[in-house]
C-alpha cells in the first residue's frame, strides 16, 4: 500500500540540508576567526582551561622580561668588577714598585698619590654602579616570574671596603692590604658570576615554559585549519548533493499527485 507520507521523504532531506548548512556556517566562522569555539556552548571546558593557560602565559611572558633586566643589571655589574680588577693589578704593581728601597721622596710620594686615587676610585665605582637609579652592589633584588614560578633573587654582591692605604703603599709593607682587597673584588665577581647564571637558567627555564604555554593554550583556541577546511569542503559537497537530493524528493512528491490525479 502506497502512503501519503512518502513524500516525507522531502522533509528529512530539507532537514539534513539545513543541518549541514549550520555546520559549513561554523567552519566557515572558525576559518575566518582562527578560533575553535564559535558558540557559547562550543568546548566550553576546553575553553576554561585554555583561558587559565592563556593567563599563566601572560604572566611568564613578563617574567621573562623581569629575568632579562636583572641579566642586564648583572652585565652592568659584571662591567664594573673587571674595571675594579683592573685597578687592582695596578696596585699590586705599585705595591712592587714600592719596595724598591732604591726610591726617593719623590718616587715614594708619586707612588703614594697614584695609589690613593687609585683606591678612590675602586670605592667609586663600586658606589656609582647603579641601574635605573638602583644601587647593583650590596642590594638583593627580587623580579617576578610568573604567577606559579619561584621569584629570582639576585644581587651583585656586599659592599666592598677598600683598606689598601697610601702609606702602606710607599714603604712597601702593604700586600696583606692589598690581597684583601683583591679578595674582596675576587667575591664580587663570584657572586655577581654565580647570579648571572641563576638568571641565565631562569630565563631559559621561562622560554621553554612560556612555548609550552603557548603551545597548550593553541592546541584549545586556535583552529586547526587543515581539519576545518576539510570539513568545509565536505559540507560544500554534501550541500550540493542534498540540493539534488531535494530535487528528488520533490519529483517523488509530484508522482505522487500525478497518481492521484489519474
Amino acid at each position: 500500500m502506497t502512503s501519503i507520507n512518502a513524500g516525507g521523504a522531502f522533509y528529512r532531506v530539507q532537514n539534513a540540508i539545513n543541518e549541514n548548512s549550520e555546520r559549513v556556517s561554523a567552519s566557515m566562522q572558525r576559518l575566518s576567526s582562527g578560533l575553535q569555539n564559535v558558540a557559547p556552548g562550543d568546548r566550553v571546558a576546553s575553553s576554561a582551561v585554555a583561558y587559565g593557560q592563556k593567563a599563566e602565559l601572560a604572566s611568564v611572558k613578563i617574567g621573562v622580561q623581569n629575568a632579562t633586566e636583572a641579566l642586564q643589571a648583572l652585565e652592568m655589574a659584571n662591567n664594573a668588577i673587571s674595571k675594579m680588577s683592573e685597578m687592582v693589578v695596578r696596585l699590586e704593581e705599585l705595591n712592587a714598585l714600592g719596595s724598591n728601597t732604591f726610591n726617593s721622596a719623590d718616587d715614594k710620594a708619586a707612588i703614594a698619590a697614584e695609589a690613593a686615587k687609585i683606591v678612590t676610585e675602586i670605592s667609586s665605582t663600586q658606589t656609582g654602579a647603579k641601574y635605573k637609579g638602583i644601587a647593583l652592589f650590596g642590594t638583593s633584588t627580587t623580579v617576578g616570574t610568573g604567577k606559579n614560578n619561584t621569584a629570582l633573587t639576585v644581587t651583585a654582591g656586599s659592599t666592598m671596603t677598600a683598606t689598601i692605604t697610601a702609606a702602606s703603599i710607599q714603604i712597601g709593607t702593604c700586600g696583606a692590604d692589598i690581597s684583601t682587597t683583591k679578595q674582596n673584588v675576587d667575591n664580587l665577581q663570584i657572586t655577581a658570576g654565580a647570579n648571572y647564571n641563576r638568571a641565565v637558567n631562569a630565563l631559559s627555564q621561562l622560554s621553554s615554559l612560556r612555548a609550552g604555554y603557548a603551545i597548550d593554550v593553541a592546541s584549545k583556541l586556535d583552529v586547526d585549519f587543515a581539519g576545518e577546511t576539510t570539513e568545509l569542503a565536505k559540507g560544500q559537497i554534501l550541500a550540493q548533493a542534498g540540493t539534488a537530493m531535494l530535487a528528488q524528493a520533490n519529483a517523488q512528491g509530484q508522482g505522487m499527485l500525478a497518481l492521484i490525479q489519474s
